[in-house]
């Protein structure tokens, strides 16, 4: 593959995201002439978060769901850089990472993803944990279970978000606690939306109404006004105790990128073409959840991102030869596999609902097929 840059080029990748990992598969096969490649990620393991509710109800092993980045680069024969990014200059070509010297890129991709959202959310910055970044997550999962294993004291976990994340994540939290512990737990789901799982039609809706009643999962509609040391202050005045809490609200954009000059929208996502390609720099990428694709708003679902990874992956080389580029043509509705705790799951689409355990045996399927794509 020629490049017509009769000088090397440097492509920077910012974020071991589904995009990004599908890119650096691809490379593996299919190395740039003349252009040398570098990652930036903070993390050396990225979560497949497909499969992060299996992992905390205790299905899976950290080694099954997690792609080893350094590695993956290694036989790629791309630099890996160990880091996060404070900023980039765009006019420059320059990006900032603590601990680094600056980094020059001529051409750039982001997927660094998103983390929920407690903007609004008084004293949030100092309690509750967010579920992502996973690793951050797990940590403190693993800590606070640790911590309360000689407990007498029946606890509580409340989690903030009635998306699909938060109904399989508290579910999964919920499966591991009574399989694999002696801790008793009151949890609490706290639904700021009018139903929870929105999204999705009446039939899902009804479905996980009835599996968290019959779990005796407390469901409560509002929206958190501020949280303190021990409890949750809901808007309409009433207040919650709790013991551990997680955040798993609607997505929210990291900040730099916003801060870094390059054109976002109101919520601080990369405003990109149907190229994937920055409107206001046509050498930036961006991919998956940090993304605001302005052709049609897309739902924050990984989908799009492991969708968005081989036309990531031939724009890139597109720009580097200078030639035209392709389009991404999101489908229409996607099919959501839902888990309900134990090796059981929903299937979601349009008005379209199934459920049972061979869903989940067939989730398991497509998600370990993945995975092993990834592996030697």
């Amino acid at each position: 593959m020629k490049t017509h840059a009769s000088e090397k080029q440097h492509l920077c990748l910012i974020g071991g995201g589904h995009s990004h990992v599908m890119v650096i598969k691809q490379l593996i096969t299919e190395p740039l002439q003349n252009t040398d490649v570098t990652l930036i990620s903070p993390d050396m393991y990225t979560p497949y978060s497909g499969m992060l509710p299996g992992l905390i109800a205790g299905h899976y092993l950290f080694e099954d769901c997690h792609i080893n980045l350094r590695r993956l680069c290694q036989w790629a024969g791309i630099r890996f850089v160990r880091s996060s990014v404070e900023r980039i200059d765009p006019e420059l070509q320059i990006i900032n990472c603590p601990d680094f010297e600056p980094i020059r890129y001529d051409l750039l991709s982001i997927n660094i993803g998103s983390q929920p959202t407690t903007h609004g959310i008084l004293g949030a910055d100092n309690f509750g944990c967010a579920i992502k970044p996973i690793r951050n997550f797990l940590l403190r999962w693993h800590h606070w279970l640790d911590s309360r294993a000689e407990s007498k004291r029946k606890q509580k976990i409340v989690v903030v978000g009635g998306g699909a994340a938060g109904v399989e994540v508290l579910l999964a939290m919920h499966y591991h606690v009574q399989a694999s512990t002696t801790i008793e737990v009151d949890f609490t789901l706290i639904n700021g939306d009018l139903a929870i799982l929105a999204t999705h039609n009446r039939t899902v809706q009804n479905y996980f109404h009835r599996h968290l009643q019959s779990k005796g999962i407390t469901v409560r509609n509002g929206k958190v006004f501020s949280i303190d040391e021990q409890s949750l202050h809901l808007q309409d005045g009433t207040s919650l105790d709790y013991d551990f809490t997680v955040w798993a609200t609607h997505a929210g954009a990291y900040s730099w990128p916003a801060g870094s000059g390059i054109k976002c929208d109101s919520r601080g996502f990369i405003e990109v073409n149907q190229n994937l390609q920055s409107i206001s720099h046509a050498n930036i990428f961006a991919a998956g959840d940090c993304a605001a694709f302005m052709p049609q708003a897309l739902s924050k679902a990984g989908v799009f991102a492991v969708r968005q990874g081989p036309l990531l992956f031939d724009n890139i080389v597109a720009s580097i030869n200078r030639t035209k580029l392709s389009s991404f043509k999101p489908q229409h509705q996607f099919l959501s596999l839902i888990t309900t705790g134990g090796r059981h799951a929903i299937a979601s689409r349009g008005v379209i609902f199934l459920h049972g355990r061979w869903v989940w045996r067939w989730k398991d399927f497509i998600d370990s097929k993945f995975m092993k794509s990834f592996r030697h």
